[in-house]
């Protein structure tokens, strides 16, 4: 009997061994352009379209929401919140035209800067982290009571604050390419998660605080280049998703980034899609949240012909849709692919003769080291953007059919 418990578990070790060695790395989401049908284990390799979307405008807000900040579905109910410069109160509003339904007040804290909303089964979030010049020592999350705020058209109520500031913010002199402001905020489990809005370098860090009121020094744990100005996050715990809502400087460009199939709360691990929305004139997106998994709200302070605060709605069947997968991986000898210098230190031009839809740099080990959608025949990247070792790199680029890849010699400078 021993001997027969001792072989099975030789056996179950084999097994193991072996479906691990068998596990194919690579892109698993059927909607990418290099999606690999053999893959078992997504790497967050996944290569997207360029993709640019219509939103369904549901309707303007209410002359007392002046400027949207944020929004939360929550309990059948969508709510938002102005932001800095007016009352402290939030309010529910129709999903159907943007009436007001329900105005809150917070009578023991002001709105200095409320920025984003989020929710739990049994509290509402807002975050009071806007720091549009980087100097603001009073950051906090305002924790508020569902319980408090009953069915009444009007009602009065006090907040609990979480307090916060930012461990690796020493400098608070105003300033207008810093990068401490923080206007996006979700909850997951126990925990609020933080996503600046990085006016130097337009990306974005996260930071983690738990739900529990007190007064919190927090660092940032990751950070991923959005490219754009984010201002407002939301998650949805069905599908494990994560949606990003911004634009790019003078409100112009907006976007949105979904990141899913990531690992525990590693945001930017997983799949990373951006998606392009407004209709090319002033869109100042502020707000986002899932109404249902695939649908989603959108609130901008100005859109376009609709000067004043606005609702949207979009579906992600707008943008999902599959690829034809007939897009071909291979180390190319065509000289049309142009990728120099080599040896490179400090920064890589790319040239090609067809639209380059997306770039990305690997290292031997398959690691994607950087990512960036293009749209443009040529591109120029900067080594800083991303943390190397010196040794030999793949340069990848898709196309609309292919994906070429290059070796290329990366040495620190």
């Amino acid at each position: 009997m021993l001997l027969f418990k001792k072989l099975l578990c030789l056996v179950f070790f084999v097994t193991n061994i072996i479906s691990l060695r068998a596990q194919i790395l690579g892109c698993t989401d059927p909607f990418a352009t290099n999606y690999n049908a053999s893959a078992t284990k997504n790497d967050g390799s996944c290569l997207y379209p360029i993709t640019r979307i219509a939103t369904t405008f549901k309707g303007g807000m209410s002359s007392s929401i002046p400027e949207s900040s944020g929004l939360v579905y929550t309990d059948g109910k969508l709510w938002t919140h102005n932001d800095s410069g007016n009352p402290a109160s939030f309010f529910s509003i129709d999903t159907a035209n943007g009436n007001t339904l329900q105005t809150v007040f917070v009578d023991n804290y002001p709105n200095t800067d409320w920025e984003d909303i989020t929710a739990d089964s049994n509290y509402i979030y807002i975050s009071d982290c806007g720091n549009n010049s980087g100097d603001r020592t009073d950051l906090k999350i305002l924790k508020i009571a569902k319980s408090d705020i009953g069915n009444a058209a009007t009602v009065h109520l006090n907040a609990q604050a979480i307090a916060v500031s930012y461990s690796d913010q020493t400098v608070f002199t105003s300033s207008s390419t810093h990068n401490f402001d923080c206007e996006s905020i979700l909850s997951i489990g126990n925990s609020l998660y933080l996503f600046t809005k990085d006016r130097g370098d337009l990306q974005t860090r996260v930071y983690k605080v738990s739900k529990t009121p007190g007064t919190y020094s927090i660092s940032p744990y990751t950070s991923f280049n959005t490219n754009g100005l984010v201002c407002g996050a939301d998650y949805d715990p069905i599908k494990k998703e994560v949606a990003l809502v911004g634009y790019f400087k003078g409100h112009l460009n907006s976007f949105v980034w979904i990141f899913n199939d990531f690992k525990n709360d590693s945001f930017f691990t997983g799949n990373k899609r951006r998606i392009e929305i407004g209709d090319g004139t002033e869109w100042q997106t502020e707000g986002i949240c899932y109404r249902s998994t695939g649908k989603l709200f959108i609130s901008c302070e100005s859109a376009g012909k609709y000067p004043n605060s606005s609702l949207f709605i979009t579906n992600k069947t707008e943008w999902e849709t599959p690829t034809t997968h007939s897009s071909i991986e291979k180390i190319t000898q065509d000289e049309s692919f142009k990728c120099y210098p080599n040896p490179a230190n400090k920064n890589i031009h790319f040239e090609y003769d067809e639209l380059i839809n997306a770039i990305s740099v690997e290292n031997i080990s398959g690691q994607i080291l950087f990512s960036e959608m293009v749209n443009a025949k040529s591109y120029n990247l900067q080594l800083d953007k991303f943390q190397y070792q010196s040794g030999v790199h793949f340069i990848k680029i898709s196309t609309s059919n292919t994906i070429y890849s290059k070796p290329i010699l990366l040495l620190k400078p």
